[in-house]
């Protein structure tokens, strides 16, 4: 695949380039059921230490196989594509939902309410899926200044 850049991407990891781990708001990220109070902040990592498995797991709460995770950023951003590295044997997400700007959604709004996206997900132990947005999450009028994820275990 040739790139709008100086160098083939085949020979050539552009991933890093867009990462918008720099722009996320990592003190205010947060979730709402998840079984370990403040885990999610540690799963939002650069691209290059995306498999460093060191540090806490974002799991939901025994029983509940849902979760919503709230990313704020620093600056209005544009979303080109989403990576979920899971865990083996079941712990990855299978479904994701997607809300931008949104706020005081809960998990009954999540389920009833329409996602500007929705994703079926495969297990990604090794970081080499990610999921393509819609040109919505690409050139939103406003851009976007934070994103809800609804993600559901089962």
């Amino acid at each position: 695949m040739a790139c709008l850049h100086d160098h083939s991407c085949e020979e050539h990891d552009c991933s890093s380039d867009f990462s918008l781990y720099k722009h996320i708001d990592l003190p205010k990220v947060s979730a709402l059921n998840e079984a370990a109070p403040g885990s999610v902040k540690s799963v939002f990592k650069a691209w290059e230490q995306r498999l460093d498995s060191s540090g806490a797991h974002l799991e939901s709460n025994d029983g509940d196989p849902e979760l919503l995770v709230f990313i704020p950023f620093t600056s209005d951003v544009k979303i080109k594509s989403i990576s979920v590295v899971g865990g083996d044997t079941g712990t990855s997400p299978a479904k994701m939902r997607a809300f931008i700007n949104r706020d005081g959604i809960d998990f009954s709004d999540a389920q009833s309410m329409r996602p500007v996206q929705e994703w079926e997900l495969a297990e990604n132990l090794h970081g080499v899926l990610e999921y393509q947005t819609r040109y919505v999450l690409i050139s939103y009028p406003y851009f976007i200044s934070h994103l809800l994820l609804f993600m559901n275990y089962s």
